[in-house]
């Protein structure tokens, strides 16, 4: 009787072990697949967020006014930040992508 308990609560366990190798294997290709394909991870959602935030307050009372208060203070930021910024947004919203149509097409 405690044989065929073992039995059942070992292959059971066995198999359990099984899954979660597979799944950790699958986790892992997809990983691999992501930084063989050129996606640099969080940058272009936070990219995005911080372009939306300004449009997205406009939504929010009073949040227009601080938007543009907002919008308005990069005039007292250092050139080479906002060149810096915008030269980082092109490359994670533009070059990479420029760069992985003109490969497929060559």
């Amino acid at each position: 009787m405690w044989g065929a308990v073992l039995s059942i609560i070992g292959g059971t366990f066995q198999q359990w072990v099984k899954s979660r190798s597979e799944i950790a294997e699958q986790k892992a290709r997809a990983r691999a697949n992501a930084l063989q394909n050129g996606i640099p991870g969080w940058s272009d959602e936070w990219l995005v967020i911080i372009w939306s935030l300004p449009f997205a307050a406009c939504y929010i009372p009073g949040g227009g006014e601080y938007a543009a208060a907002a919008l308005l203070s990069i005039d007292g930021l250092p050139d080479w930040y906002v060149t810096g910024f915008f030269t980082v947004t092109g490359a994670v919203f533009g070059l990479d992508k420029f760069i992985k149509y003109r490969s497929s097409k060559g």
